[in-house]
């Protein structure tokens, strides 16, 4: 049978000690379990001892019962002890009650002198020397024997207390909308709630605030027979969905039902073109295995025979018509016919369905919305050179020049141009594509249906634009200051205005304009009229040394007008199968609407302009390049005094595997000049900061 015993000390380890010499073992023989820790007081008034409780764990017979000896031993050993070093010994054996009771007077005095809470209810134990005190917290009213209390009240045994808390109740928001087809009737719940505060529990203590807890019940109160009644008023009658409204009915959260649901109209087809023959160009000489050009390979141009069927088209078929949730039909999408228009070389048979070729050649099929307009490419074959002997080559269509095209001479064809050979200082332009099979020296070639001269006047006009609109916002803020005397400019106009505007801080409009009228000059015989009064409107209005008509407000603002019209007008996408591929390129100028790409050693000192994207499989060394969307490079700049520029859009990325020092790049407005070698960079632009 086990033996407790309890014992009190100044400390715990003097209580512990006590016990165990009371016990007669040693303190690993003794299971110790603390009752109270020690307590100092003022002058002792309010100290407390400390108190274990000491089992004996190992024991035989003969050790199970206390002699009396041991218990005078006790018996001394309390009476010896003063107030202050006060030993408690109780002797305590099988299932008597000593236990408790002392367990109970030690717990009457952990509460003496303060205050609790427990299930709502305050509970206090006062002493003479000292009364808990209370506090009231946020969303608790406290009356104290019927008087709302504020602040810290004292708490005595006589005192009433009762407490209030705050409740709040919402109800449940709902209503019933129907889309803009009718084809969903969409049930909108917000459930309510009741909202209550709950006195929470707090131990025993000197001082203690009356807080309150949040307690949130979740009350949904619709029925179902109302969301009937609001479908019935809003005449809802079909597709109905009944589990859904039962879900909403019983859902805890807000959300959105769809409750009732109509029939969606199935959609037609419009007309439509079925090729019978691929008709698309494949671009890009056959590379080997090893990563070089066959250029024996031709690339492939699709080519028809005469009475060839290219396609067939397909009349539209209708749909079917939905249902809304009211019951109402819903009409389908009207579809429409496709409209085929008979080019060179092309019949329409049987009633317009097929297209047949009357004459060989390439097919070309151009779309325009529902419009499509087919018709064959004839080609002209040069075997030989062009040159003095054979005169210039212009032909509505394909050109294969088997030969070389020689110095001075001109290519021109609205279809794809081939050259075998080379191009030395010539000049081939297609509407289409063109494809040099060899090498391009003191050159220019052009591919797209905008010439070369309008694609370098696009791409100032961005410059020029943003210079304008500064200049003008300049004017308009200085006519606002008062030593401004706006009568004398609106007599002699703004023109020394202008003039003092760009010497002290606009000065970098003038190159962009200088080099527009410059290209103006060199392509007028080929340039749109638009483009040449553009440019005497710039040089009337910017570099004019005498005042005009151009230099007002007014005319000024039509100028940023007219200069963001064209830019819209002429910022057109990249052309579809149009592209300049060659080998090796050396003091040319190549522009293509879509991609440029040179395959083989590189190209050097030479100007480039792609309407896609451009790539360099081998060097790229001086000249500057532009690639609209974006540029691959394997290797750019040089190790002497060559100047390599690429510039991109801000939206676009320029990636090269060896840069060179000094090359520099552009993307957007923002340059970086590369100040070593690099490998393997690929530049971005963030946050208006040029990233790799």
């Amino acid at each position: 049978m086990s033996q407790s015993i309890f014992s009190s000390g100044k400390n715990v380890n003097e209580a512990i000690k006590h016990g165990l010499n009371a016990l007669g073992i040693d303190k690993e023989d003794a299971s110790i379990e603390i009752i109270q820790r020690e307590k100092k007081g003022f002058f002792r008034i309010g100290s407390k001892p400390a108190v274990v409780k000491l089992t004996k764990q190992r024991y035989n017979n003969q050790l199970e019962r206390t002699s009396e000896e041991n218990i005078h031993e006790f018996e001394e050993l309390r009476k010896s002890l003063d107030g202050e070093n006060e030993v408690q010994l109780e002797m305590m054996e099988g299932p008597k009650n000593f236990f408790s009771e002392i367990q109970e007077k030690v717990n009457l005095e952990q509460v003496e002198g303060k205050v609790w809470v427990k299930g709502g209810k305050l509970f206090c134990k006062s002493s003479r020397l000292r009364y808990p005190t209370i506090s009231v917290g946020k969303g608790v009213k406290c009356y104290k024997n019927g008087e709302q209390i504020t602040g810290t009240t004292v708490v005595a045994k006589e005192d009433e207390f009762r407490f209030e808390t705050e409740a709040e109740e919402k109800e449940t928001q709902w209503n019933i909308t129907l889309d803009s087809q009718k084809l969903n009737a969409i049930l909108a719940v917000s459930p309510g709630m009741t909202k209550k505060y709950m006195i929470r529990d707090c131990e025993p203590d000197f001082h203690i605030e009356i807080q309150a807890e949040e307690v949130i019940k979740i009350k949904n109160d619709l029925e179902y027979t109302k969301i009937l009644e609001k479908l019935k008023s809003l005449k809802v009658a079909y597709g109905i969905n009944h589990s859904e409204i039962m879900r909403a009915v019983n859902t805890e959260t807000p959300g959105r039902f769809i409750i009732a649901s109509g029939i969606k109209p199935e959609e037609g087809k419009n007309g439509w073109l079925e090729l019978v023959v691929d008709v698309e160009k494949k671009a890009g000489p056959k590379e080997r295995a090893d990563g070089t050009v066959d250029f024996r390979e031709v690339k492939f141009i699709p080519t028809v025979k005469k009475g060839q069927v290219i396609a067939v088209v397909h009349p539209p078929t209708n749909g079917k018509p939905g249902f809304t949730v009211t019951n109402e039909p819903l009409p389908a999408k009207q579809t429409f016919p496709l409209i085929v228009q008979a080019g060179k070389g092309i019949a329409l048979i049987e009633n317009g369905s097929k297209i047949v070729a009357t004459e060989m050649g390439r097919p070309l099929i151009e779309y325009r919305g529902l419009i499509v307009k087919a018709s064959i490419i004839p080609k002209h074959v040069h075997h030989g050179d062009v040159n003095i002997s054979s005169g210039n080559i212009r032909f509505r269509g394909d050109i294969d020049i088997i030969g070389n095209v020689e110095d001075g001479m001109v290519v021109e064809g609205d279809g794809i141009i081939n050259v075998f050979q080379n191009v030395n200082r010539a000049s081939v332009s297609s509407k289409s594509s063109i494809k040099i099979y060899r090498n391009c020296i003191g050159s220019t070639l052009s591919a797209g249906k905008q010439n070369i001269f309008e694609a370098e006047l696009v791409h100032l006009l961005s410059s020029i634009h943003d210079y304008t609109s500064k200049i003008i916002l300049s004017i308009q803020q200085l006519m606002n200051l008062p030593a401004i005397k706006k009568t004398d400019y609106q007599k002699r106009g703004f023109q020394p205005l202008i003039k003092v505007l760009m010497e002290q801080k606009f000065g970098a409009i003038e190159s962009p304009i200088k080099q527009f009228l410059e290209i103006c000059n060199k392509g007028n015989r080929l340039l749109d009229l638009e483009w040449l009064t553009m440019a005497e409107q710039l040089r009337q209005t910017f570099l004019s040394s005498a005042a005009n008509e151009f230099h007002s407000l007014q005319q000024m603002g039509q100028l940023k007008k007219r200069l963001e019209q064209m830019m819209e007008k002429h910022s057109q996408p990249m052309e579809q199968n149009c592209f300049i591929e060659l080998s090796y390129a050396l003091n040319s100028t190549i522009y293509s609407s879509g991609d440029v790409i040179i395959y083989g050693q590189g190209c050097y000192h030479s100007k480039i302009h792609a309407g896609g994207t451009l790539i360099i499989k081998g060097i790229l060394r001086g000249g500057e390049v532009y690639a609209k969307n974006g540029a691959k490079i394997k290797e750019a700049g040089s190790e002497g005094s060559a100047s390599t520029k690429i510039i991109v859009p801000p939206d676009k990325s320029i990636s090269i595997d060896i840069v060179k020092e000094g090359t520099e790049i552009q993307i957007g407005k923002v340059k970086y000049t590369f100040q070593r070698e690099l490998k393997g960079i690929s530049a971005r632009l963030d946050n208006d900061k040029i990233i790799f």
